[in-house]
């Protein structure tokens, strides 16, 4: 027999006799650790399209590219705590079966709108959930960490892209100011006497962001054993990162600067920033093994193996009738999710009739000719591009985008649908706000877009199901229950647009009477659409 074997054999005799009870009296390890089996196995099959999901945006991003390893980590904080479990008797909790129920939900109405970022947390969320389920609270208990630990394989995190981008630009031109050099700056855009930057998305120290949470979170949990230190020392592995990314940026601009463009001006300078954040985050880790408690024992409230074991529990634990009636419940739930959305995405719903109807017009306002301007929106069903002007200033362009069957053909509200456009280098968003509209209308989303010379004042709004908004969540939102409930998922992208030359101000009054004017038509013809 060899040593490994033999390990696992005298492992596997020292749980029946710490939990087996008489003598005699077979471990409910056993059952237990096969329910967990078949629901997991039910799990992976059931959610498999989710998981590969996961894994094919660590693939691909680099961002992302740590999720590779935080299922290895998790197993062996696993193997760290076999000790603290093996006197643990495991038990059901049936009460576990809720906060299942509200996962597979939540999977559902991300899955009917095709929102990743739910159904991955959905997905990953529910393997903690079946443990608590079939293993109990003991367990649970002991294992808080690692399974909370999975939630750092949910490639989660772009939406953190724009606002980092401006913290990057904003710390960099006060840097470069503050050392004396004069600077331009037009958005994520500034120049230098020696040269021009631009902040992308490369530049927005997310990855460093994540990366660091990831390793200090970890790090906290195994040098730390107060809950204060380990907090300080997360929240410390969230902020560090972010300012080392901006005294990042700030070196590479200054050594583009010093050496006249010929240091750190091309594909060098991200080998520099990322040399420069290892240095960082050696440094972070190395200040913290100052305050390092884990040679020090954890208080009799802190130990894992301090949570409720078998004693009289294990007396009045259910039977194996009980084990497989919660298992089948739990597997029940969990084939739900997916075969109610699969159920859901069989339905044609046809093609989009009555949006681009010729005699489509407007008291006062006439249709012009004028140099086209489209969002960066894709996947419409079918669209409405047009030009009108009321003879007292320029013309103002109305774009309408219908979308329809989103799971099928495309998403309206999306990472990749921006009015400035993921795929058009040439265009990019120089500012945003509110616009000001009076007739009821809520306010739209505003922006100045710009492409060398040219500029263009934005004005958007979502129409969803009968509803006008300017919030992409409300936007998912009401999809999503329209959908769980057998409704529709209807929507449609409204843009009212002008060009001008110095001054937003130019356009600004004639879209203002336009919206106000046309709006009220405009939403009783894509009722119109929607019934048909």
């Amino acid at each position: 027999m060899g040593s490994g074997t033999r390990k696992l054999f005298r492992w596997s005799m020292d749980v029946n006799s710490t939990s087996g009870g008489a003598a005699g009296e077979r471990s409910p390890w056993a059952a237990h650790l096969l329910a967990l089996s078949v629901a997991g196995l039910v799990l992976a099959v059931a959610f498999f399209p989710t998981y590969q999901s996961i894994v094919g945006i660590w693939s691909r991003s680099e961002t992302f590219a740590h999720g590779f390893l935080i299922v290895p980590i998790v197993l062996f904080l696993v193997y760290r705590l076999r000790h603290a479990l093996a006197p643990v008797t495991p038990q059901i909790q049936p009460l576990a079966l809720i906060p299942l129920a509200a996962l597979v939900l939540g999977w559902v109405l991300g899955a009917l709108v095709d929102v990743d970022s739910v159904r991955h947390f959905a997905a990953v969320l529910l393997i903690p959930a079946v443990v608590w389920l079939l293993l109990g609270n003991a367990v649970a208990w002991i294992l808080i960490f690692p399974l909370g630990y999975l939630l750092f394989a949910v490639p989660f995190g772009e939406f953190l892209v724009p606002p980092l981008m401006d913290v990057t630009a904003d710390f960099t031109v006060w840097a470069v100011q503050v050392s004396g050099i004069p600077v331009y700056r037009e958005g994520l855009n500034f120049e230098l006497p020696t040269g021009r930057w631009s902040v992308v998305e490369a530049c927005s120290g997310v990855r460093y962001l994540i990366a660091t949470l990831a390793l200090g979170t970890l790090y906290a949990y195994l040098v730390y054993r107060s809950w204060l230190r380990r907090l300080l020392f997360v929240a410390a592995s969230a902020l560090i990162p972010i300012v080392a990314n901006g005294l990042r940026a700030y070196m590479i601009v200054m050594l583009g600067h010093l050496s006249d463009m010929q240091v750190a001006a091309g594909v060098d300078h991200l080998v520099y920033g990322w040399v420069f954040f290892g240095l960082v985050i050696a440094l972070l880790f190395w200040v913290g093994t100052f305050w390092r408690e884990d040679g020090r024992p954890e208080t009799p409230s802190q130990r894992a193996d301090a949570a409720p074991r078998s004693s009289a529990a294990a007396k009045r634990r259910p039977g194996r009738l009980s084990l497989a009636g919660v298992t089948v419940a739990g597997i029940a739930l969990l084939a739900s999710g997916p075969l109610y959305g699969a159920w859901m995405n069989q339905r044609d719903l046809g093609p989009v009739v009555g949006l681009t109807a010729e005699d489509w017009s407007l008291d006062g306002w006439e249709p012009v000719e004028a140099e086209p301007w489209e969002p960066g929106y894709r996947h419409a069903r079918d669209t409405l591009h047009r030009h009108f002007s009321d003879g007292e200033g320029g013309p103002v362009g109305l774009y309408v985008g219908y979308y329809r069957e989103q799971f099928r053909h495309g998403n309206m509200v999306g990472w990749a649908n921006t009015l400035d456009g993921r795929d058009r280098d040439d265009w990019s968003r120089r500012s945003a706000g509110r616009g000001e509209v009076e007739g009821g209308l809520s306010r739209p989303e505003r922006a100045i877009l710009s492409r060398g010379e040219e500029r263009v004042l934005v004005w958007r709004w979502y129409w969803v199901n009968g509803h006008l908004t300017r919030s992409p969540h409300e936007v998912k939102l009401r999809e999503s229950v329209s959908r769980l409930l057998g409704g529709r998922d209807d929507a449609a992208l409204l843009v009212v647009y002008g060009r001008y030359h110095e001054d937003p101000r130019e356009v600004e009054p004639a879209m203002r009477r336009y919206a106000e004017a046309a709006m009220p038509e405009l939403l009783e013809t894509l009722e119109e659409v929607r019934h048909r």
